[in-house]
């Protein structure tokens, strides 16, 4: 006989949606005053549940579905002739797996990353402790995946193991070095990683039809969303446009 354990939820209070401009927005979030066991933290993400800092949350709009959860099934992916040259471009890099935690280095790297990319976003204006608080947690099994080029420190991929799965929560780069993409590159090395480790899905979080900066998600194949009704299906060349 299977029971279930008993999960606690919350609701947030409207507010602007970071994605759909003059839209509310609100989550539905399991409450953090109890850390979620792997098997619980499993199904959640499966749900299309994304975790920041102790937090595990998911979209939870009146009338809205817009944010479609993506995921990755590892072992098939194939790279495209774009992510070839991408790795290529960054052969120079030395990939480090490091222990979630705060440095100097990687706040200036994250806190430039910000005020660079996301200066109106809900992380602005960073500090230490907001660093802290939006990428660490001390329950998660969690991974930076670090780039540096000859010591200096590149690009970081947050990335959380779960269960059979990897998912990438947060990647934050410096952003002075377009010419290496190395958002994509992050993926990339997520992926190689996930593979190493014979997780079966790269979880990519939301993604959102016709946001611009969604749009690469669904240029990893093959990839799947989540449907309303609570299935994952693959992703069909109408959704890549």
């Amino acid at each position: 006989m299977e029971f279930i354990k008993e999960v606690k939820f919350g609701i947030t209070k409207g507010h602007e949606c970071s994605y759909l401009h003059g839209k509310e927005a609100q989550n539905l979030y399991l409450d953090p005053r109890t850390p979620p066991d792997e098997e619980t933290l499993c199904m959640l993400t499966s749900a299309g549940f994304r975790r920041t800092g102790n937090h595990l949350f998911k979209p939870f709009c009146r009338g809205c579905q817009a944010c479609v959860p993506v995921r990755l099934r590892v072992s098939e992916f194939q790279p495209r002739r774009r992510h070839r040259r991408i790795l290529k471009r960054n052969a120079d890099l030395e990939l480090r797996v490091e222990s979630p935690r705060y440095r100097e280095d990687w706040y200036r790297l994250y806190e430039d990353y910000i005020r660079s990319r996301h200066p109106s976003s809900e992380m602005a204006p960073t500090s230490p402790a907001q660093f802290k608080d939006f990428l660490l947690s001390r329950w998660s099994n969690s991974l930076f995946l670090c780039s540096y080029l000859e010591g200096r420190i590149m690009s970081i991929a947050v990335t959380d193991i779960i269960g059979d799965s990897s998912s990438a929560v947060y990647t934050f780069y410096d952003a002075e070095e377009s010419r290496r993409s190395l958002g994509t590159f992050s993926i990339l090395a997520q992926i190689s990683l996930s593979r190493m480790c014979g997780k079966k899905h790269l979880y990519l979080g939301y993604w959102v039809d016709g946001h611009a900066k969604m749009h690469y998600k669904l240029e990893f194949s093959p990839c799947e969303l989540l449907q309303s009704e609570g299935r994952w299906v693959e992703c069909s060349s109408n959704h890549r446009g």
